[in-house]
């Protein structure tokens, strides 16, 4: 009677060979050398996805004595679709207070996309993640009082009060040139203050916003063609350009004024 040895190991490694087929791997003596992967071809021009950029520093200071206060730094991209990036750095030192912010808006200015954390008062205040979609704003806030939710309902356009002075020209896109020289839009004002307890969340509210007129108005940054507003009753704000950037910033019932005193890009 014959061994059935060889039968045997030659039925095993077909079936082992099969099982490797199925799982999708090759069977050892069918294994190819690995190729080398595709050098990539980097980009040596400009970069394609930012096709305007701006930045700048501003002076916070009292107007009675020019006491300095604190400063804020703002980086702003635009993008092929028209959408915005504006990163803010607020450092206000006179009350222990720094703000970040990245925003991101739309083409006419609606808000997508928001990031804050903020120090006030000389401790951690929280941070705060906000999503539009649609109509609706989905947040988490994060901080000394936990891990806060909200959804709330926005209408077709609406700002984000993130507090920094360099997002503040924003609030002005809503301003409708055949509706009379002041109006209110709605304003999605973030919770800043200096207790810790409080969530930062946002609190829909009108804000009236007046079209003064076009203006020059001169800054240590420069001269600029600017468009007069007044924000709130009492917030005059100077704006230049198709990104609406503030090159002067002033709140007389307060004694307080940020001024551009450095510019880099496309402002006008």
């Amino acid at each position: 009677m014959r061994s059935e040895a060889p039968f045997v190991r030659a039925r095993l490694g077909f079936a082992l060979g099969l099982a490797a087929l199925l799982a999708g791997a090759e069977p050892a003596s069918a294994q190819q050398p690995a190729r080398p992967a595709a050098a990539v071809q980097e980009n040596t021009g400009p970069n394609s996805v930012i096709v305007r950029r701006a930045s700048g520093t501003y002076r916070y200071e009292t107007i009675s004595d020019r006491r300095l206060r604190g400063e804020e730094r703002f980086q702003l991209l635009v993008h092929p679709d028209g959408s915005r990036t504006m990163l803010m750095w607020h450092d206000l030192a006179a009350r222990n207070a720094q703000f970040t912010v990245v925003l991101r808006n739309d083409a006419r200015f609606r808000p997508i996309e928001a990031f804050v954390s903020y120090w006030n008062g000389g401790r951690f205040k929280g941070s705060g993640h906000f999503l539009v979609e649609g109509t609706r704003l989905t947040a988490q806030a994060s901080g000394p009082s936990g891990v806060t939710p909200q959804a709330t309902v926005v209408p077709e356009w609406f700002s984000i009060g993130s507090h920094p002075v360099a997002g503040d020209g924003f609030h002005t896109a809503g301003f409708d040139p055949k509706g009379g020289a002041e109006q209110s839009i709605t304003l999605y004002s973030l919770e800043a203050g200096t207790d810790p307890m409080k969530p930062v969340l946002g609190t829909l509210l009108p804000l009236k916003v007046e079209r003064i007129g076009e203006e020059t108005v001169e800054v240590p940054a420069g001269r600029f063609a600017a468009t007069h507003w007044r924000v709130a009753g009492v917030n005059d704000l100077w704006v230049v350009g198709p990104d609406r950037l503030v090159v002067k910033s002033v709140i007389p019932a307060r004694d307080l004024q940020y001024l551009l005193v450095e510019a880099d890009g496309s402002l006008r």
